[in-house]
């Protein structure tokens, strides 16, 4: 046998061999993909492939293919096809081609395609703008919040959110201002709604305690709306729907929800006091009485959802307990 070809693909080692039969009238050949027992292929599934290349320069169907494993770290493929086939459909002025690919599946999800060479020697704008930020290059406008500066670019604020842009582009006093003081916000939340608009995501959460983090949630979300920021208002809605509602968050998040327009997360509020313990619980408190006492119209919110709640219950159970009441 003989290796003609040498490559490596995701991390594997593929040799392709053409193999030498004694029989003149069988042609075969093999792909040898080596990928390594170590812990980084820990989960990962590779599937090799091979197929001969027409002289019209696409994939024939001359041959036949089959799979087998060698060693524990080895794949081999082998494809195997009449001699005077592969003469009279894929040999080109005495030549042929091959094409080899290895598929990788890790974890039950399959490995994202290569970059074509394009891709690669010229990264995305997005990328070049996370550069720059980063480094500070070219910025042209600075912001003093809470104590702190954060530098940025003009154009990308404007891209991001509305209010930015009629702020720095419209004929707001902010417009000819090359450093503007933010008011009512704190820089750990200014600085995670910039990060929002270079990077397009949220940066990782620290390892401060839940309650620390779903807090920074609350104040991001005001800011996301104060901006214009939709889809980070959402990201953050669902965050803290995620976290799920107890007693001692319930009336901060139905304000929240209430003051910000978040439909899905006031919806949960509204669930969790339709019960009758939780409801107990929580309308004891002076943080209730001061929401009621300041949007009366949640008060009326909660007893419609709560009378719903209870009304269905006595439906599906008539036998239930009718003792409970709006206090």
């Amino acid at each position: 046998m003989s290796i003609v070809n040498t490559r490596v693909v995701a991390g594997c080692k593929l040799d392709a061999v053409l193999m030498r039969c004694d029989s003149v009238r069988e042609f075969r050949l093999t792909l040898v993909v080596r990928h390594g027992a170590n812990r980084s292929m820990e989960g990962v599934k590779v599937i090799p492939s091979m197929v001969l290349v027409d002289k019209t320069g696409s994939p024939s169907s001359t041959g036949t293919g089959a799979i087998g494993s060698f060693l524990e770290d080895t794949i081999v493929y082998s494809l195997r096809a009449r001699a005077e086939d592969v003469k009279a459909n894929c040999v080109v002025n005495h030549n042929l081609q091959v094409r080899c690919s290895v598929e990788v599946i890790r974890d039950g999800t399959r490995a994202p395609p290569p970059l074509t060479e394009e891709e690669e020697v010229l990264p995305d704008l997005g990328h070049d703008l996370i550069v720059m930020w980063d480094k500070k290059e070219l910025t042209d406008v600075c912001f003093d919040v809470d104590g702190e500066s954060f530098s940025a670019h003009r154009l990308v604020l404007a891209a991001r959110s509305p209010v930015f842009r009629a702020e720095l582009y419209g004929p707001m006093a902010e417009s000819k201002m090359t450093s503007i003081t933010i008011q009512e916000m704190a820089a750990s939340t200014f600085r995670s709604m910039l990060h929002y608009m270079y990077y397009g995501s949220l940066p990782n959460a620290s390892k401060a305690d839940v309650s620390f983090i779903m807090g920074e949630y609350q104040r991001l979300l005001v800011a996301a709306d104060r901006y214009g920021l939709e889809r980070l208002k959402n990201i953050c809605e669902d965050k803290l729907c995620g976290n799920g509602i107890t007693i001692d968050n319930v009336v901060s998040f139905l304000e929240l929800a209430d003051g910000h327009i978040c439909p899905k997360l006031k919806a949960m509020c509204l669930d969790f006091l339709s019960d009758g313990e939780n409801f107990k619980m929580v309308a004891t408190t002076d943080e209730y009485f001061h929401l009621m006492q300041t949007v009366p119209s949640i008060l009326v919110e909660v007893r419609n959802r709560f009378k719903m709640a209870h009304e269905k219950q006595t439906i599906t159970d008539p036998g239930a307990n009718k003792k409970t009441r709006m206090v």
